[in-house]
């Protein structure tokens, strides 16, 4: 509705809402968005951190009835997870939540519309859609490089070199939150342009045609000379709610305030403002909040000035004198702040949580340590991960079957988990980055692995129900995983990283042991040095146990097999999968580079492995050729081969029908119903796979 209660016409809600932002990205989505929907959905997000300047409290107040004077409904997003990545209030969630609540009483006496507002708490909503949110969450990780996340991470102040996993957690999130809410506009504060503009990227990635609207309002300058925005850790660079008259007047009193016509301040990539020494904090706050209101004027000295432009006009003449100009402004801030200052000092609720809040600055000048998890005696219980790849090599397999009898034998009254990783995949974009196809993928494989050995009492654990189950619980151990570790350490033990949705696989694996409360994680060769993160969070209660190689290598050369990267081409003839059938297994060993003198062998690699496994290698032969004969040590074998007395061919033989043994059951099993149906989905991802 217009000031005179007639309903606006859509040029007329189109200008009052373009003057809630000093950028619009774009202005014809804006136009168009107020032509198609009268109801439209703003959204702004804010970490409860402490005490109240009065950007956030005045300066958002007035943006905001702007918006629902349009017909918007305005969402506050409550980011008390938020605040808890960033480390703010202790990083405790109890202070965290109490400080929101002081928040939203604060913009409810200084007079925001609260017909059309909605407070919505990150905690608490997210728990209620916790698979829709998270897998949204983990999608923009997979299809964002790392880099381009990090040049989101200034919306928390915080430069490349010093963030931690949890900060890159943030922007993920934030992104995920306009999708979440179901924004048409986000009416956020200049400085959050990156992530804004992630958000609208994405849309591009998914092939979404409507695009949130980027409606960024201005950024308040600091009191202080050179200081581009307010900083909360300086009480003198704004003004806070709480301020006394007082405190006001002599904060606007030292404040600077060149006589010079003032030009919009130039911002950074980000949208941050930058230092300019001309830029006048005093005709800032006129600009920006005594003349925010529609026909707001002011007067000085007995001068009545109806617009901004006057005033400055005015000052930058002389007209007006500096002391005249401050005694005006502390005078309209005071009329501003004194709602606020009688409902904390008249309401008892509200006096209580102001003096919860107090009491949470003095007591938060230290960042809660995370901390580590009991070490009370537990039952021994170790963790397998499911390698997230199309077929499941046979050495991959040998590892993992080698690696839990061992621990089964080993510890008494234990338990094994192997885990398939479904969302940690598909955030890190395995495969085909498709979740029913990850999903599909390793069922088919665990279901292999059980057929080949994998014993009955080991548990199969499906990742995503784990999670669901415990989301609250799984999400924050995630976060403190990532507040524990830099960036830098994250990538370091990933050896480089394709995207960010990697960060956050490497940090939910920590979770998961953490919740099935595992003494033992199995580290195969393909997890590299994750497991490192467990033993650390967990101060060592979480031991590591590297997996026995599986005994079957390449079957290439060896300068083919020390080039190889850890994930093989599909359907490479130098690789021995799981799910081989019978030709595949002779095809390969009979073209397996074999060369008896050298140091690399692939086929007595096997060979050894066969002996570890079996007790013997049976060679069969013909009588003219020496006649059968059985190995019992790998040496004999191996030093046969060397002089010559042992044929590459027989041996190959030897090997090729001892593997067809070993793999029988496998492909028995491939005939049944069950795996029928599982093979058939996975030449759907494999066809997939083929034409990405």
């Amino acid at each position: 509705m217009s000031s005179e209660g007639k309903p606006m016409s859509n040029d007329e809600r189109y200008a009052l809402l373009r003057s809630v932002g000093e950028e619009c990205i774009q202005e014809n989505e804006l136009r168009s968005l107020i032509e198609k929907k009268s109801n439209m959905r703003c959204y702004d997000g804010f970490e409860p951190s402490g005490h109240m300047h009065i950007a956030q409290g005045i300066f958002k107040a007035l943006n905001v009835n702007k918006c629902t004077s349009c017909g918007c409904t305005f969402v506050f997003w409550v980011a008390d997870w938020f605040a808890l990545m960033n480390d703010k209030l202790g990083a405790d969630i109890e202070n965290i939540r109490t400080v929101g609540k002081y928040f939203v009483e604060v913009w409810k006496a200084v007079g925001m519309d609260m017909s059309r507002v909605e407070f919505l708490w990150t905690g608490e909503e997210i728990a209620k859609h916790a698979e829709a949110y998270w897998r949204q969450v983990l999608d923009i990780g997979r299809r964002n490089t790392i880099s381009r996340i990090k040049k989101c991470c200034t919306i928390m102040g915080k430069g490349e070199g010093t963030l931690t996993c949890a900060q890159i957690l943030y922007p993920l999130m934030q992104c995920t939150d306009i999708f979440f809410l179901r924004a048409d506009i986000c009416q956020l504060g200049l400085d959050q342009r990156k992530v804004n503009m992630l958000a609208r990227e994405y849309c591009d990635l998914i092939g979404r045609k409507q695009k949130p609207v980027i409606l960024s309002h201005h950024m308040l300058s600091g009191l202080k000379q050179g200081q581009a925005k307010m900083s909360k850790s300086d009480p003198d660079s704004a003004i806070f709610v709480e301020d006394s008259v007082e405190d006001v007047e002599r904060k606007v009193r030292q404040a600077y305030c060149p006589r010079v016509a003032q030009k919009t301040a130039d911002v950074t990539e980000d949208g941050s403002p930058q230092r300019n020494d001309n830029t006048n904090p005093i005709l800032d706050y006129y600009q920006c909040i005594i003349f925010a209101k529609t026909g707001a004027t002011t007067t000085i000295e007995g001068h009545t000035f109806a617009t901004y432009t006057e005033l400055e006009d005015a000052f930058v003449s002389g007209n007006i004198s500096e002391e005249q100009l401050k005694d005006g402004l502390a005078r309209e801030i005071n009329v501003l702040l004194e709602p606020i200052r009688q409902h904390f000092q008249n309401d008892a609720s509200a006096r209580e949580l102001l003096a919860q809040v107090r009491a949470i600055g003095k007591a938060c000048n230290k960042v809660t340590t995370v901390p580590p998890p009991s070490k009370a005696v537990r039952r021994p219980h170790a963790c397998v991960w499911l390698p997230a790849e199309l077929r499941l090599t046979l050495d991959a397999a040998n590892s993992i079957l080698d690696a839990t009898h061992a621990f089964l034998r080993d510890h008494e009254d234990t338990t094994v988990s192997v885990i398939l990783p479904e969302w940690s995949a598909f955030t890190s974009d395995c495969i085909t980055g498709d979740e029913k196809d990850i999903q599909a993928v390793l069922a088919y494989n665990v279901e292999l692995l059980k057929v080949y050995g994998l014993p009955s009492v080991v548990k199969v654990v499906r990742e995503k129900e784990l999670i669901l189950a415990n989301s609250n619980d799984f999400w924050v151990t995630t976060i403190n995983v990532g507040r524990k570790n830099s960036l830098a350490h994250i990538e370091e033990l990933y050896g480089g990283l394709n995207n960010a949705g990697q960060v956050i696989a490497a940090l939910m694996r920590v979770a998961v042991a953490v919740l099935l409360e595992a003494t033992h994680i199995i580290n195969l060769s393909c997890d590299g040095k994750l497991s490192e993160l467990s033993e650390t969070f967990t101060n060592g209660s979480v031991q590591s146990i590297q997996a026995p190689g599986g005994g079957i290598p390449l079957l290439s050369g060896p300068l083919i097999a020390s080039n190889s990267q850890q994930q093989q081409p599909l359907n490479t003839e130098s690789q021995l999968y799981l799910d081989d059938n019978e030709m595949d297994i002779r095809r390969k060993i009979k073209r397996a580079y074999s060369a008896p003198n050298e140091s690399w062998n692939p086929v007595i690699a096997i060979a050894s492995r066969i002996l570890s496994q079996c007790g013997t290698v049976d060679i069969t032969r013909a009588d003219a050729n020496g006649g059968n004969i059985s190995y019992s040590t790998a040496d004999a074998l191996q030093a046969d081969c060397g002089s010559g007395a042992l044929h590459p061919a027989d041996v190959k033989a030897a090997v090729r029908d001892k593997l067809l043994e070993l793999t029988a059951s496998v492909r028995t099993a491939l005939a049944t119903p069950q795996l029928k149906d599982l093979t058939q989905a996975l030449k759907k991802v494999e066809n997939k796979l083929k034409k990405k």
